[in-house]
């Protein structure tokens, strides 16, 4: 003949088993969530560093197209130094290092310079794009954790409320 154990010793294992997954669902998940939400934030972050990235290639280019039209539209003798002197300063502020002075002759190594920084800022939307494709991957890993500590803790209510009933069961036979 088979002895079970008191049914007692089932009910307490029973709720034993419902409170682990009532902890797990509200410490292990809600952890998981938060670390979710601090990537969903990163993410967001890097987004907006790409926006601001790219307005800045863009407006190197309105700067490349006002310095070819300043250069066009005077004549040597009647170049106005303070309006150049002020593109100037906008070109050293964008760029980030000295510029030389705005004249024909030194056309060539402006331009250089507003690409050298131009690919300097696709450059850092490579890496926030590329940082971003990591970041996706990280919380698709931490769904995948979240799914699997939802199974496991629907499971141990299950089973716990399965031994819960089994007293009552118990009884009836």
């Amino acid at each position: 003949m088979i002895r079970f154990p008191p049914s007692w010793v089932l009910v307490l294992v029973g709720l034993i088993l419902n409170v682990l997954a009532i902890l797990m669902s509200s410490i292990v998940l809600d952890r998981l969530s938060g670390d979710i939400g601090k990537l969903n934030e990163s993410k967001e972050q890097n987004r907006y560093s790409i926006q601001l990235a790219w307005n800045s290639v863009e407006t190197l280019e309105r700067k490349r197209e006002a310095i070819l039209l300043h250069i066009q539209s005077m004549p040597a003798e009647n170049r106005d130094f303070m309006l150049q002197e002020a593109i100037q300063l906008q070109l050293q502020h964008w760029i980030g290092k000295p510029v030389p002075q705005i004249s024909q002759g030194n056309l060539a190594s402006l331009m250089m310079l507003i690409n050298q920084a131009q690919q300097t800022l696709r450059d850092k939307i490579d890496d926030y794009y590329l940082e971003n494709l990591a970041i996706g991957e990280r919380a698709l890993s931490l769904n995948e954790k979240i799914a699997w500590y939802k199974n496991i803790g629907l499971f141990l209510q299950v089973f716990g409320l399965a031994l819960i009933l089994a007293r009552d069961l118990a009884r009836k036979s």
